[in-house]
């Protein structure tokens, strides 16, 4: 398994021609579970199902299009359409990029769209062969009939949180059935037919149940995606890939410790907090030169804004680990959205907001490519009257005709890589190179055209003690900045 914790470089020198795609989400459980738990299970699912496998596994997507859930505080719902361009926008990239096939692990309970999108991916664009996986549908078949129903928050997910972390159950637990067709909830919204936002039993889950799901869900997983794939032609099973690349390096969510507010908690959780304010991770999937990982922008939005947003007391939503960088196109493994999906995508968050009954959210940017979210938020500001989006800072899409000597996987993002990731640096493979020409290079030639491993700088300058240091500066100057901003319209 390779994974976005590998460089660009070791993916593109690599043969591998799968890659995995898990959807997560943050989507009413009810009081007793997190509104995240879909995406704390991808992550642990999409690890052990690709472990020793010959694929790349993509950094988990954590919303989802439940949108008869929005109107609960704290979730985050998705317009159809946005999630069909992010899923034809990664398709296309990995095609372009030779990879063959594409599985998607959806873990949500209301993705309707996709199994559609992998339908017109496979018979309409012949883009890529594309493979559509709800594992807790595996486990929702094989259950008792006694234990369902089960759409959200119920015995099975409630039995699997169990077997996960018996710390994510919040008790007491009850039972609540709305005695309706399941369709109701598309007729009514989930908040109208299950007030709690849960529809099931979790009174009868236990944790050995939990445990045989997963193992349920993992064996019936492998065997439908060997399945599917022998249907293509030419299909043939995912190879062995023996050694085994680092993974999240806590063996957890990077940049989730800490007791700060999160999508770890329940929605009572967070309506108990009454937090004022969103921190709105952005962040990017590119290559960082053959010395950093492709994860390099998005580690680092999730260790900035889980300190700032328990600094701020604020609510922290899941980082997003792909937005815009085509500027890194040409490097194999690099994940970029268009600029009208990323925009689409914020918007959406913002709506879920709104909605939830927030009026304050700031946007953490660690990509310098992300500039479609200036000219967004700009429009999202004119158009709710009583919510507010800013930034950490300001978002320039213009930086002048003068020569830059550092911009990319240089000293900056070498040093918070060595501070706190040092088993994803690859210290004998450290490049400098400074082209020393404008930025605008990125729009014209993208930064393969001026240089070659992808290097910007001296990333051979950076030190674990600066990484620290710069961290606890932009924490600090970006908490400041928001209390300046925010204080401002009080």
């Amino acid at each position: 398994m390779l994974s976005i914790f590998n460089t660009s470089e070791e993916i593109a020198h690599s043969d591998i021609d799968t890659a995995v795609l898990p959807l997560g989400s943050v989507e009413p459980k009810g009081p007793h579970l997190p509104v995240g738990f879909d995406l704390i299970l991808a992550n642990r699912f999409a690890k052990d199902f690709c472990s020793a496998k010959a694929v790349y596994l993509l950094p988990v997507f954590p919303f989802s299009s439940a949108m008869e859930t929005r109107g609960f505080r704290g979730t985050i719902a998705l317009q159809q359409q946005t999630l069909w361009d992010i899923l034809n926008d990664i398709a296309s990239v990995l095609a372009r990029h030779d990879f063959r096939r594409l599985i998607v692990l959806d873990f949500s309970n209301y993705n309707w769209i996709v199994k559609h999108c992998m339908r017109e991916l496979n018979l309409n664009r012949e883009l890529i062969q594309a493979i559509w996986v709800n594992p807790k549908q595996f486990a929702k078949e094989a259950a008792a009939d006694e234990l369902l129903p089960d759409f959200g928050g119920g015995a099975i997910e409630t039995s699997l949180a169990l077997a996960l972390d018996e710390k994510l159950i919040r008790t007491p637990l009850e039972d609540f059935d709305a005695n309706l067709p399941r369709e109701s909830i598309d007729y009514e919204g989930l908040s109208r037919v299950a007030p709690q936002g849960f529809w099931g039993k979790p009174t009868l889950a236990n944790t050995e149940q939990g445990k045989q799901f997963y193992s349920l869900m993992l064996a019936k997983t492998h065997d439908y995606v060997d399945y599917a794939l022998g249907l293509f032609q030419n299909g043939a099973p995912i190879g062995n890939h023996e050694i085994e690349e680092l993974w999240w390096p806590r063996e957890n969510i990077p940049g989730v410790e800490g007791n700060g507010l999160d999508w770890h908690n329940t929605l009572a959780g967070i309506a108990d907090a009454d937090p004022g304010l969103v921190i709105i991770p952005t962040a990017a999937t590119e290559q960082h030169s053959p010395s950093q990982p492709l994860a390099t922008d998005y580690l680092r939005a999730l260790e900035w804004s889980r300190r700032l947003a328990d600094e701020l007391g604020a609510y922290l939503l899941p980082a997003l680990p792909v937005v815009t960088s085509w500027g890194h196109i040409r490097y194999r493994g690099s994940i970029p959205l268009g600029a009208m999906t990323a925009r689409r995508m914020l918007e959406d968050i913002v709506a879920s907001l709104v909605a939830g009954g927030f009026k304050k959210a700031a946007i953490v940017n660690t990509h310098g490519g992300n500039w479609v979210i200036k000219p967004t938020m700009i429009e999202i500001n004119q158009k709710y009257k009583e919510f507010q989006l800013i930034s950490t800072g300001d978002i320039l899409a213009y930086r002048g005709q003068m020569p830059v000597e550092q911009l990319h996987a240089c000293e900056v993002e070498a040093s918070f890589i060595q501070a706190f990731y040092p088993g994803s640096f690859k210290a004998d493979r450290v490049v400098d190179h400074s082209p020393k020409c404008t930025a605008s290079a990125f729009d014209l030639v993208g930064i393969g055209g001026v240089s070659p491993q992808g290097v910007w700088g001296y990333p051979s300058r950076g030190t674990p003690e600066k990484g620290r240091k710069d961290l606890q500066r932009d924490v600090a100057d970006a908490a400041a900045y928001i209390r300046e901003v925010f204080s401002k319209g009080e």
